[in-house]
């Protein structure tokens, strides 16, 4: 959990005493810096889903592959390792043979080929030549380009069976992934949103005075610099030195890439992993540090310039390093005497080895890179063993480079992360703490790796009912509400006394009403709609909606349901029976009573007080549908009393304490629903009070001192996408569309300009469930398209799109996904809500997580879309009457299916009155062993 440790780490470096942040030339050494890795130089496992939008990311350039012919079993191999024919009479597969890669000093046409991949098995391929036929295994040693054939049988020559080994994600695979075209606007967003001036403020108030921004040799010939890379890093750079001098910070310059690489890394700009750094690059490379120093050494913010990052022995000889160091050195005194810094050879070579040329030059620093990782050393070491490695291992190391009388030394790498997958909060804290006293010695100071990192998958817990009420969750909210049977949305029958026959918007609505029904159904049912925050009237009073939306209301003729927009005469107040509430007269805005005068006339005119049978203006009303969401609650308790309620639930409901619980039970995230309401925080539209938007503030505190990462869920959208309580619907009715785009990416824009420099950011999901097929694919897709750019304005955190619940493919968002920067599909499991889960055993819906939802999920995976969220899923199934080591067996089948998701899983939810629905109710008794579970990832 790097970005876990490295919050930690700035809660134990903010007591500190930081540098002097005085704007002059001489640095207070020595420096407390951090790294921004991932931002001028690509490496993609700190950020995978930037790759997401590129056809084919799994054979990016130096991926390595293995073909194993289906007709023959065997292996193609490049006989001696190249240099001669291929053959394909291999049992068995080893090295980098068969590498996707260049492996001529000048390819030309005759060494291309197209690799076919078969629809739905990906990694069943051909392989076309340039003569446009296809290779085949005529037998084990011979091989060919001359196959016509197009079969997909095993038995085929020219099919194989394709396996990747290794692959690489750096600067270069993203750029020439994404091509020509897609490449500066992916890169340029990217740069403009992953590093910002907010990230500066926040780094320099945490106690830091340096940053280390590593950059790649293509930078010297911005903005035109050759294929595949794109202009524009140097604009970001610029920002950087401007944004440093502004919060009294230092800049050191890492030549992090250099041409050819310096290491085979991807984050060495490397087209295949091939090292190949030497004598003959020295020139240009150090062209590219006289650039660096020309552009940079009269800023004020200039620390240092490291010239080459982690050379790698044997292959970066000593002596063409030592070499090149030495002219290096010349070209950045020509221009400033910033420190110049030299990176020790990684692999076998000894740090002190760079110490006596250092010791000819002024102004020289050493940098060495500590990391209880790469090893099973390390892996094997228990929590305390990497700690006392640190104390003891690595104190004496740096105490021997200090004591060598030599050059300053700078640990320019280190990070929270160790050997261990068990560890618990107070084990990183423990470890960090080791670290800061240890590398404190440093002479030049530290830069710790890296600045952002969202590690995925996210283990996450929905913060449900807090911020978007769900009265199932806790119904006892709505004890203090009058009529709280009747809240809005509420769907009625009325049943005449006189008549015994039902209420009826005649059409479903657009007509009069009549009382001729026998037996209720959708056109005998109204939702009521109360007024008591708009016309500061009682609670009796409301609108009665029809099937159609129109609303109930006095016409010259009767009773009719024709108006779309309520008004004083569409106003009734139903007034109860006192000693029995379901015996009821409507009032209508006329001032006289609802009656039915025959079963096809029912007028508003009569002036009768009586409650018997007969009584024409009497019915029984049976309440057959409630919600219970955010509408109802607020509007229920009134301008008055709503604010004081909800006020109180925010500051209970969901604590700091429930951060430190969530994080010490092994999760790492909090998916935070919110309602459209929260942009116009504190005054809302009525009936919604405000104070939300202080409670998701401090939802962001508390997970940045948690170290975890928010999932802003915007689970409400204005005219409901879904007509459930949880989307804040008024009645139930489902009205979002093309004429809610505008006003709800505006909502979605605020969230990311509050929360966009936010290092507790994970993502932003545009919209909850949207209902199909009434939410149109055409709509969505617009809407997602727009709220993806509204938050690229500000943020380079992660876009979620919501599949569609009901007759809906999640697929189908899959190729609009890929168009777009790290994006992710949110689907939702529960095995629940149809009857089919109803009728399962316990050990059917266990077998059924295991085979169905397994499958389901690694189809998607296979399909070469957007990383997954399982945003919604819980401890509860359908079957009725399971023990305790039932639930335990259930949600273990969850956790270990669910865990396969790329992006990450959510739990439904962190608290609930339904026992197997709430998190925090499950681990307290140990009906989920959700640590249990994580330790063994």
């Amino acid at each position: 959990m790097v970005y876990l440790a490295f919050l930690l780490f700035f809660n134990l470096i903010s007591c500190f005493p930081s540098s002097s942040h005085a704007q002059n030339a001489n640095l207070n050494l020595p420096l407390r810096a951090v790294n921004l890795g991932n931002w001028l130089v690509t490496e993609g496992w700190m950020q995978p889903s930037r790759f997401d939008g590129i056809v084919n990311k799994d054979l990016l350039d130096g991926t390595q592959v293995q073909f194993l012919s289906t007709r023959l079993n065997k292996y193609l191999c490049a006989e001696s390792g190249g240099g001669t024919i291929i053959v394909a009479n291999r049992a068995s597969a080893s090295g980098n043979q068969g590498a996707v890669q260049a492996v001529l000093n000048g390819p030309t046409n005759s060494a291309t080929f197209e690799i076919v991949r078969r629809n739905g098995d990906p990694n069943k391929v051909r392989l076309r030549a340039s003569n446009g036929l296809f290779l085949q295994a005529q037998s084990e040693t011979r091989v060919t380009a001359d196959y016509r054939g197009s079969s997909w049988d095993d038995w085929d020559p020219s099919v194989f069976r394709m396996t990747i080994v290794n692959t690489l994600q750096g600067e270069y695979q993203i750029t020439n992934g994404y091509g020509p075209d897609r490449a500066p606007q992916v890169m340029q967003d990217h740069w403009n949103s992953y590093i910002t001036e907010q990230d500066f403020n926040f780094m320099s108030s945490n106690g830091l005075d340096a940053v280390r921004v590593p950059v790649g040799w293509w930078i010297a010939q911005d903005p035109n610099p050759p294929r595949p890379f794109v202009g524009g890093s140097s604009r970001a750079l610029d920002n950087a030195f401007t944004w440093a001098e502004k919060y009294g910070m230092k800049v050191i310059i890492d030549l992090h890439a250099v041409k050819d690489s310096q290491n085979g890394n991807d984050h060495s700009g490397t087209r295949d992993g091939f090292q190949e750094w030497g004598d003959s690059n020295i020139g240009e490379t150090v062209a590219v540090i006289e650039y660096l120093a020309a552009r940079y050494g009269g800023r004020l913010g200039l620390a240092a310039i490291e010239l080459m990052n982690e050379p790698l022995a044997p292959g970066a000889t000593f002596d063409a390093l030592a070499k090149y160091y030495r002219a290096g050195y010349d070209a950045v005194r020509k221009h400033t005497d910033a420190y110049v810094i030299l990176s020790a050879r990684l692999g076998p070579a000894d740090p002190q080895e760079f110490f006596s040329l250092a010791s000819s030059m002024n102004r020289v620093v050493i940098d060495v890179h500590n990391y209880n990782l790469f090893s099973d050393m390390f892996s094997s070491m228990s929590v305390q063993q990497n700690i006392d490695y640190i104390y003891n291992q690595r104190a004496s190391e740096l105490g021997h480079l200090i004591s060598a009388n030599g050059p300053r030394v700078f640990v320019g790498e280190w990070t929270g992360e160790f050997g261990r997958n068990d560890a618990s909060m107070e084990d990183y804290k423990r470890f960090a703490r080791a670290q800061l006293d240890v590398y404190g010695a440093a002479t030049f100071g530290w830069a710790y790796w890296t600045y952002k990192y969202l590690k995925l998958p996210l283990r996450a817990v929905n913060l449900g009912n807090w911020l978007v009420t769900e009265g199932w969750m806790k119904p006892s909210r709505f004890d203090g509400i009058i009529n709280k049977d009747l809240l809005d949305g509420a769907h009625v029958q009325f049943l005449s006394t006189k008549l015994n026959k039902y209420l009826c918007a005649e059409n479903g609505g657009g007509t009069v009403l009549v009382a001729n029904r026998i037996s209720p159904s959708d056109w005998e049912t109204f939702r009521v709609c109360s007024l008591i925050s708009f016309m500061l009237v009682n609670e009796s009073y409301f609108h009665l909606r029809v099937l159609n939306k129109q609303f109930v209301g006095l016409g010259n003729q009767g009773v009719k349901a024709v108006s779309n927009t309520p008004t004083h005469s569409e106003t009734f107040q139903i007034v109860r029976k006192d000693d029995a509430p379901n015996r009821v007269r409507l009032k209508a805005s006329n001032g006289f009573f609802l009656q039915v005068q025959s079963e096809t006339l029912v007028t508003a005119d009569y002036t009768g007080s009586s409650w018997d049978d007969s009584d024409p203006s009497v019915f029984n009303i049976a309440i057959v549908n409630t919600l219970q969401g955010e509408y109802q609650i607020t509007n229920g308790y009134g301008p008055v009393k709503a604010p004081q309620v909800m006020q109180a639930h925010w500051d209970s409901y969901i604590t700091e304490q429930d951060f430190k619980f969530i994080s010490a039970n092994g999760l790492t995230a909090v998916r935070i629903p919110v309602g459209w309401w929260i942009a116009q925080d504190p005054n809302p539209p009525k009936p919604f009070v405000g104070g939300s938007l202080k409670a998701l503030d401090n939802a962001f505190t508390w997970a940045e001192k948690y170290g975890m990462k928010v999932i802003v869920d915007l689970h409400a959208a204005k005219a409901s996408q879904n007509r459930f309580e949880h989307s804040g619907a008024r009645d139930g009715f489902l009205e979002w569309g093309d004429s809610n785009i505008d006003e709800t990416v505006a909502v979605i824009e605020f969230l990311a300009t509050r929360y966009g420099g936010s290092p507790s950011l994970g993502a932003i999901e545009l919209m909850n469930e949207p209902w199909a097929p009434d939410v149109t694919l055409d709509a969505l897709l617009k809407y997602y398209k727009a709220g993806y750019d509204a938050i690229r304005k500000h943020t380079n955190a992660y876009v979620i799109l919501s599949a569609r619940l009901g007759p809906a493919d999640p697929k189908e968002l899959f190729s609009f996904a890929r168009s777009l920067n790290r994006v992710a599909i949110d689907v939702h499991w529960y095995n629940l809500f149809t009857d089919m889960f109803i009728t399962m055993t316990v050990q059917q819906n266990i077998d059924y997580i295991y085979n169905q939802r397994s499958s389901d999920l690694d189809s998607w995976i296979s399909a070469n879309g957007p990383p997954i969220l399982i945003g919604e899923w819980t401890g509860e199934f359908g079957a009725k009457n399971g023990s305790m080591e039932d639930y335990k067996r259930y949600t273990k089948a969850e956790l270990d299916v669910y865990g396969g998701a790329t992006f990450g899983w959510a739990y439904w939810s962190y608290k609930c009155e339904e026992n197997h629905w709430s998190l925090k109710w499950m681990i307290d008794n140990n009906f989920i062993q959700l640590n249990k579970h994580l330790t063994n990832l």
